[in-house]
This record gives structure tokens, sequence and C-alpha cells, in this order.
């Protein structure tokens, strides 16, 4: 195989002369006998320097003598393998580390709630403290570690706020951290806040009627249903300070604001089918009372009475007769409700009970609960 040498001079004598090179026959010929031989004669301009070489290339080096000439290779190879070292920081504050690794959500926590409490702040900054507090209790290991952290004391505080919005965004945060979460709604009850909760709904020092806007109330109802619902001793605390729950059931299913009458109808309904629910526990049998509490205290009268005198609020009217039906078929209704029940049914006709949703098979398992 030819060496470089004669691949080189090859080349050159066979190559066509480019324009505006001399002629050919004004360049002396080479000697024979003289080897061809490589020269690099680098432009002294760094920017337009280049080079085919590889840096592994002894070459390398003469080739890229500029300023920004390499080192020999075992140099290059060197200086490739070993990272700079990062020089220290001194500027970092401790703002700013927090904006680069974040804050642990318990450290938010506190910090969003200690801007809730503070009335020298704008009302509007505290509402987005507490917007921004109930979106981290969605998670419920958050939620739990409210009791942890107590920051129960400082939230159920603001229920007592002047502030309507802060009210209402306190029953929000609440209704989201209980439900679905009973060691929430252990720490709920330990404070003693359901009284405060069913307060926001109807005053207990207020016969006339509620003192709340329908936004406070409804995120109120909320709460409350989420404190009640799959709670074992759901019954206890709807009995507890003159069975002030079992009262707040009473009236809500019969609310002129319809927010309030369709929760409260749809709470009434899932309270019906947790009474089949067992736990084990302290008391065993403490969901077995709650249909009859339902039952003496006169909710079940209350919700035919409202179906029977609704003015065509359909939703309302299919949480009604959903949860009705079912107490039926519990025996938990009185004859002369049954009755009145049955009456409703039949007024609505096919196409009125289609109307709410409960044509077909629901629709026959009404009619077997009332047969």
């Amino acid at each position: 195989m030819p060496d470089l040498n004669e691949l080189l001079r090859w080349s050159i004598e066979n190559s066509a002369p480019r324009d505006g090179d001399a002629p050919a026959a004004s360049a002396p010929a080479p000697a024979a006998e003289q080897p061809l031989s490589l020269s690099f004669r680098p432009t002294s301009d760094p920017a337009a320097a280049s080079s085919a070489l590889h840096p592994s290339d002894p070459h390398f080096p003469l080739a890229n003598n500029g300023p920004t000439a390499l080192a020999p290779s075992e140099d290059v190879a060197a200086a490739a393998s070993t990272p700079a070292a990062p020089a220290r920081r001194d500027d970092l504050t401790t703002e700013m580390l927090d904006l680069i690794m974040g804050k642990s959500d318990s450290v938010v926590m506190k910090e969003k709630m200690a801007l809730a409490v503070d009335e020298s702040q704008d009302v509007a900054d505290r509402v987005d403290a507490l917007d921004d507090f109930e979106m981290l209790v969605e998670l419920i290991d958050n939620a739990n570690n409210m009791a942890v952290l107590k920051l129960w004391e400082p939230l159920l505080g603001l229920l007592d706020s002047e502030h309507n919005e802060i009210v209402t965004h306190a029953a929000w945060i609440i209704g989201t951290a209980v439900q679905n979460n009973i060691k929430a709604q252990a720490a709920l009850y330990v404070h003693g806040a359901l009284p405060k909760i069913l307060s926001l709904i109807y005053p207990s020092d207020s016969a006339s009627g509620p003192s709340h806007p329908a936004s406070t109330r409804g995120k109120a109802t909320y709460a409350f249903s989420a404190s009640v619902k799959h709670w074992p001793l759901a019954s206890s605390a709807l009995s507890a300070n003159s069975s002030q729950g079992y009262s707040v059931l009473r009236r809500g299913v019969s609310d002129p604001q319809a927010v309030i009458r369709r929760k409260m109808a749809f709470l009434v309904g899932t309270l019906v089918m947790q009474s089949n629910e067992t736990y084990t526990g302290e008391l065993p049998d403490e969901t077995q009372t709650l249909i009859a509490g339902l039952e003496k205290e006169g909710v079940f009268n209350a919700l035919v009475e409202a179906l029977r005198t609704s003015d065509g609020d359909i939703e309302f009217e299919e949480n009604a007769i959903r949860t009705l039906s079912q107490a039926a078929k519990q025996g938990a209704l009185s004859d002369q409700e049954r009755k009145a029940l049955k009456g409703i049914w039949t007024t609505w006709g096919a196409e009125g009970q289609s109307e709410r949703g409960l044509g077909g098979e629901d629709g026959k398992l009404v009619e077997q609960s009332l047969a």
C-alpha cells in the first residue's frame, strides 16, 4: 500500500489549477528524489485559525498556536476528564435558596396561616393565603399535619372574623380537610368545632333566620356534611347541644336558598345509607341509632313536607325522593309519610319521574320501596 507522501504527491500532480493560480510551467519541477513533507503555517488571526488534525496528533499544537492553542495531547485528555471546581457563592440569601430548592408544605402552611390571621394585612391578601392553604390540605397528609402544627386553633378562630370572605374560606378549608379523613374529623371534634360550623348556617341566638350570606352558609354546609359523613359517632355529634345537628338538618331541607336545601337533602340520604355501615370501637351500636335519630327528630317528616311544597327544584326533588325511598325501605317512615310520598310520586307521572332522573330501573326501585 502506498504511503501518505506518495498519495499526496499523486493528488497534487493530478489536480487541475484553480482560477488565478500561476501557470504550472512557471513553477520549478520538484526533484524526483526529494520526499514530500507537510508544513503548517497558521494564520495570525485566531478567529480564522483552523485545523483538520485531531487533538491527539503531535502537530495539533503547531496548527493552533494562537491564544486559544491547546496543551499537548496528554494534557488535553487530562483537562477534559477533570471538571473545574465550582466557585463558592457568598451572595445567596435564604430567600434565594427557598426559591431554588422550595419550602416544605409544613413551612408554607404555617406561613399562610400566619398571614391569614394577621388583621393588619389587607383582606384580599389574607383571602389569597387561605386559598393557598385550602389547596395544600387537599393532600390528606397535610390535612392530618394540621393538628401537629397546631393550626386548628387559628383556623377555627377565623370563623369569628368580621369579614365574610375570611369566614367563608375558613369553612371551606375545614370541609376540605375533614372530607373522607377520619383523623382530621377526630381533630375537628376534639377542638369542639361542629357547633361553630352549625351556627354559621343557623345562628342559635337568631330565630328570625340566617345572618350570613349564601356563600358563607354554603361552605358551612359543606363543612357540616364532611364532618359527619362516614364518621362513626355521627349520631352523637348530631345529638349534642340539644340535638343542634338534627335541628339544622330539619330546617335545612326546607331552606329558602336552593344550594342549602339541595345539600341538606343529599346529606340526609348519605346518613340513611351510612346507618348500614358497621364500625368496630367503643360504641359498636352507634350507627344503629342514626336513622332512628333522623326519624325521631322529625327530619324525614320535614323532608316529605319540603318535597310536597317544592316549586320545581328538580335537583332537590331528585335528592329528596331518593333519600325518602331509602328511608322507607328501612322502615323509617310512618304510614302517613309513606302515603304522602307515594302521592307525590304518582302525581309526577312517568314523564316527571324521568325528568328527575328516576326513570327505568331507578324508578322501579322507588316504587318497590313505597309499595
